[in-house]
């Protein structure tokens, strides 16, 4: 159950601050785009035909976050398509490991799956990590309490942003 004083903040929320504040704020005020873009269609495949053998898929936390999947020892698992904004999946990977601590569920670690490339990035929540992460949390909170969306300089990674048409349209 979500705590009613902790702000709706999901890993997709932390992993767009990351990206782009625009990008979040459309997110944040339910201005979802995601189901328009091939790219999503790309990583939602990418998500269900790899690692068929895990038998513990998809741990959901609070209806805030969706952690692809926890190994025999422990480590939770987020796959990803490609490492071109690894800053944002670290953040978010360890997003849910600050969550699991929140909760009492210390001393786990995390891999970012990028099947793809058949790389692996090995992520901890470290004091450092976590204070950038409470951060973090209050600019989410703050940018998705703006009247309007944050300006925002067209970045190479527009291209294939499924905000694209509603950004810069």
């Amino acid at each position: 159950m979500q705590n009613p004083n902790q702000p709706h903040i999901t890993g997709t929320a932390i992993n767009y601050l990351y990206i782009c504040e625009r990008k979040l704020w459309f997110f944040q005020n339910h201005l979802e785009m995601e189901h328009t873009s091939e790219y999503v269609d790309i990583g939602q495949l990418l998500h269900e035909d790899t690692y068929p053998r895990e038998k513990r898929r998809e741990w959901l936390i609070d209806g805030m976050v969706r952690i692809d999947f926890v190994d025999k020892d422990g480590i939770l698992h987020d796959i990803k398509s490609g490492p071109a904004m690894e800053t944002a999946h670290v953040m978010q990977l360890c997003y849910y490991l600050y969550l699991l601590k929140q909760k009492g569920v210390t001393d786990r670690k995390g891999v970012i799956n990028y099947p793809r490339q058949r790389r692996t990035t090995e992520v901890e929540l470290t004091v450092d990590r976590e204070r950038e992460l409470e951060t973090a949390i209050e600019k989410v909170t703050q940018i998705a309490a703006l009247p309007t969306p944050p300006h925002a300089d067209y970045m190479k990674i527009c291209k294939s942003c499924s905000y694209q048409e509603l950004c810069w349209s």
